[in-house]
């Protein structure tokens, strides 16, 4: 159980700010001898889940893009959330993020952004600073607005979408300050809209 949890530890260094992590790196990390770093990274890499660069660093490996679609289509994000929250860009001209929790942390399983929306924070998020992970921490079961507080001058609408008692992560609209406050009522109703039609059509 020690090496999955220092593999998973490992796996949780590689980042956008940071893809490449050599073993005397992720030695220093994660708190091990060098050998158990590039034991560890070599292991990874023959499960397919790490890649070794030709400089001798490491980046994340192609197998988890296919774990992940299976994922994403096994919880009927890939068939219903994710083509809900396309439909629901396209509708509003805005952003639409798809969320889960990870641990106290949001992932962003998905992101629609058109010309001149907002992107997704490039960094991890707190749940409690979007409204996209405060309704998937709480029981709240309507649609909540607030401020992305890991971009400055960004709102939200998001609800959490559920089947029966089951979670199945959380959608949300998000503009800048000014465009969401003249459509405010308007993203909610969608986001509301949306979430219901979703209930009706995902099988988890």
């Amino acid at each position: 159980m020690r090496g999955v949890r220092r593999a998973a530890e490992v796996l949780e260094l590689f980042s956008v700010e940071r893809p490449y992590w050599g073993p005397t790196e992720v030695a220093a990390e994660v708190g091990v001898a060098k050998s158990s770093a590039h034991e560890l990274l070599r292991e990874l890499a023959h499960a397919g889940l790490v890649e070794r660069m030709a400089c001798g660093k490491y980046r994340l490996g192609w197998r988890l893009v296919g774990l992940a679609r299976t994922m994403l289509q096994s919880h009927g994000h890939g068939t219903t959330v994710i083509p809900a929250a396309r439909e629901l860009a396209r509708e509003l001209g805005e952003t639409v993020h798809v969320a889960a929790l990870d641990r106290d942390r949001v992932l962003y399983v998905a992101s629609v952004v058109p010309a001149g929306g907002v992107a997704a924070p490039t960094v991890p998020v707190a749940a409690e600073s979007t409204p996209l992970g405060q309704v998937l921490g709480t029981e709240h079961r309507g649609v909540l607005v607030g401020p992305q507080r890991a971009l400055d001058g960004v709102e939200c609408a998001a609800a959490a979408l559920r089947v029966g008692d089951e979670p199945a992560g959380s959608l949300g609209v998000c503009a800048t300050s000014e465009r969401f406050a003249a459509r405010r009522d308007v993203y909610a109703r969608a986001v509301a809209a949306t979430r219901k039609r979703v209930a009706r059509t995902v099988r988890l």
